[in-house]
C-alpha cells in the first residue's frame, strides 16, 4: 500500500511540474527601454521607461518550437531598448547585463532603399555561442522613418505581371543583410536569437525563415516577433518554420496588412486575450507608461477590420496593388489633367508627406489640428465617393478636395511640402473610397475612418506601441520568483 501511495505522490509531482512548464535559473536585473507612446503631439524625445527584466541562458537549451513566454518578454523588451547604434545605450546596456559580451551594429545611417538597422551581440553558453539580432523597430530620425515606413508599402516588385510569394520589399531588405548576418556565427554550435516588432518584425520574420539555407538545416534558431505585418503569401509561408513566433494584437491594423490571403511565416500567438485586456491598464501603470490614461481600449477591433475589409474591396489584388491607371479629366478652372499612377507608388509617396527629412514633427500632425479648414475637402471627398460608388467619374470631386487640402498644408508648412498636389490627389484617389463610408441607404457619410487616419489616432494604434506589447507580455509571464 505505502508503494502504490509513493508512487502515486510521484505522478502527481511530475504531473504537477508538467502543467507549470519548464523550470529555469533565472538572473534579474533592471532595464530600460523607449516608449513609443506620446501623450503629447508636441513631445520631441521619446520618453524612457525604467523596468525590471529576467533572463535564463536556459532558455536556449529548449525546442525552439515550444513556445516561450518568458524568452518572449525579454525578446520584446530587447526590442523597446535596442533602437539607437550606442554602445552606452539602453540596448546595448540590456544585452550586456544578459552576459553577451560583444554588442555591434548594423549601419544605422544606411542610406540604401532596401537597408535596414539592427544590434547584434553574442556571447559563450558552455560550448556555444548565442547571436542576438534585434532589428530596429522605432526611429527618431525622419529620414530612417521615411525610409522604413516605405519598404511597408514596397509588396511588389513593380515589374512583374503576377506578382506572389514573398513581400518584395522585406525580401530585398533581408537578401542584403542575411549574409553579414549568417556571419556572426563562430563556425561552432551557434544558436541565434532573432527578434523585432512592427517592419523590425517582419525583417525579424523573413530572416529567420531563410538563415538556415545560409547556415544549414541543423540551425537553431529562437525568433519571436510582435505586431508585424504580413510577409509571404500563404503557399511561400507553407506550414513550417516552427521555430518563429508572431504576437499579434487582432485589434492593430498593421498586423492585417498586406491582405491578399497574405501571411507570416511560423506560429501565430494572440497577444490580446480576455487575460491581457482586464490586466492591461493596471500593467501600463505599474509601468509608468503614460499609455495608462486611457483607461480602456477606445477602438475596436471592428474598427481595423472594416479599414482592412475597405483596402481589399478597393485593391482586390496584389496584382492590382502595383497595376498602372491613369484618370483624365478637367478642372474648375478649364484646365485639362492627365495623372498616371499605381496605388503601391501613391502609398509609398505618403510617406514623404508623413515623414520629412530634417522635420521634428510630421505635417499630419499639423493636419490633424485643422479639422475645421479641411471640413470643405472632407465634403469633396464625400462626394467623389459616392460617385464612384455609382459607377460615375469621381476624378473632378477628388481634385477640387485635394486642391482644398494641399491649401491647408501649405499653410501649416509655410510652403515647404515634399510632394505636389498630383502626388497628394494620387494618395486621395487610393485612399478616398477606403476611409469615407457611404451607407447603403444613401444616409449620412461616415468620415470617422478619415479623421482617424490623418491624426494618426493614438486610440487606432494603441495596440502597435511598445508599452502595450510589453504591459499584456508581463501578464502572459509574471516575473518568477527568485
Amino acid at each position: 500500500m505505502k508503494k502504490i501511495l509513493g508512487i502515486s505522490v510521484i505522478l502527481v509531482m511530475v504531473l504537477s511540474l508538467a502543467g507549470c512548464g519548464k523550470s529555469y535559473e533565472h538572473t534579474f536585473g533592471d532595464v530600460q527601454w523607449y516608449s513609443t507612446y506620446k501623450s503629447d503631439p508636441d513631445q520631441k524625445e521619446m520618453k524612457i521607461i525604467s523596468d525590471t527584466y529576467y533572463y535564463s541562458d536556459d532558455w536556449f537549451d529548449t525546442d525552439p518550437s515550444s513556445e516561450n513566454k518568458e524568452l518572449a518578454l525579454a525578446s520584446m523588451q530587447l526590442t523597446a531598448a535596442a533602437i539607437k547604434d550606442d554602445q552606452d545605450g539602453p540596448g546595448a546596456a540590456f544585452l550586456k547585463s544578459m552576459g553577451f559580451d560583444e554588442v555591434g551594429f548594423s549601419d544605422f545611417s544606411n542610406d540604401d532603399q532596401y537597408g535596414c538597422n539592427y544590434t547584434w551581440a553574442r556571447k559563450k553558453i558552455g560550448d556555444d555561442t548565442l547571436v542576438a539580432v534585434v532589428f530596429q523597430s522605432a526611429a527618431t530620425d525622419p529620414k530612417i522613418k521615411n525610409t522604413g515606413w516605405k519598404q511597408n508599402f514596397i509588396v511588389n516588385d513593380t515589374g512583374s505581371k503576377d506578382p506572389s510569394g514573398e513581400h518584395y520589399a522585406y525580401s530585398k531588405v533581408i537578401e542584403g543583410a542575411i549574409g553579414d548576418i549568417a556571419a556572426l556565427a563562430d563556425g561552432g554550435n551557434t544558436k541565434f536569437w532573432i527578434t523585432g516588432q512592427s517592419r523590425g518584425g517582419a525583417l525579424a520574420n523573413v530572416l529567420a525563415a531563410h538563415l538556415p539555407d545560409k547556415l544549414g538545416s541543423d540551425a537553431k534558431i529562437y525568433a519571436y516577433t510582435f505586431e508585424a505585418p504580413a510577409t509571404a503569401d500563404e503557399e511561400a509561408a507553407g506550414s513550417g518554420y516552427k521555430y518563429i513566433h508572431n504576437y499579434v494584437c487582432s485589434d492593430d491594423l498593421v498586423t492585417l496588412v498586406p491582405m491578399w490571403g497574405m501571411t507570416r511565416y511560423g506560429n501565430q500567438h494572440d497577444l490580446k486575450t480576455k487575460e491581457t485586456d482586464e490586466g492591461l491598464e493596471a500593467a501600463l501603470q505599474e509601468l509608468g507608461s503614460d499609455a495608462a490614461e486611457l483607461h480602456a481600449r477606445i477602438v475596436t477591433e471592428d474598427v481595423t477590420s472594416r479599414i482592412a475589409e475597405n483596402l481589399e474591396a478597393k485593391i482586390p489584388s496584389r496584382a492590382d496593388y502595383s497595376k498602372e491607371r491613369t484618370d483624365k479629366f478637367t478642372d474648375d478652372s478649364g484646365k485639362s489633367h492627365e495623372i498616371t499612377y499605381t496605388y503601391q507608388d501613391s502609398f509609398v509617396k505618403l510617406m514623404d508627406l508623413i515623414f520629412r527629412e530634417d522635420s521634428d514633427a510630421s505635417l499630419m500632425d499639423g493636419l490633424a489640428s485643422e479639422k475645421d479648414e479641411l471640413s470643405g475637402s472632407i465634403d469633396h471627398f464625400i462626394e467623389g465617393v459616392k460617385l464612384e460608388k455609382a459607377g460615375s467619374d469621381p476624378c473632378a470631386e477628388y481634385w477640387k478636395g485635394t486642391e482644398g487640402m494641399y491649401a491647408v498644408l501649405e499653410e501649416i508648412s509655410g510652403g515647404d511640402i515634399p510632394v505636389s498636389e498630383e502626388d497628394l490627389y494620387k494618395v486621395v484617389r487610393a485612399g478616398a473610397p477606403v476611409l469615407i463610408t457611404i451607407p447603403e441607404d444613401g444616409g449620412e457619410a461616415d468620415t470617422e475612418l478619415l479623421t482617424d487616419v490623418i491624426g494618426y489616432n493614438k486610440e487606432l494604434t494603441y495596440s502597435h506601441r511598445f508599452d502595450t506589447v510589453i504591459a499584456r507580455l508581463k501578464i502572459l509571464a509574471p516575473t518568477p520568483e527568485k
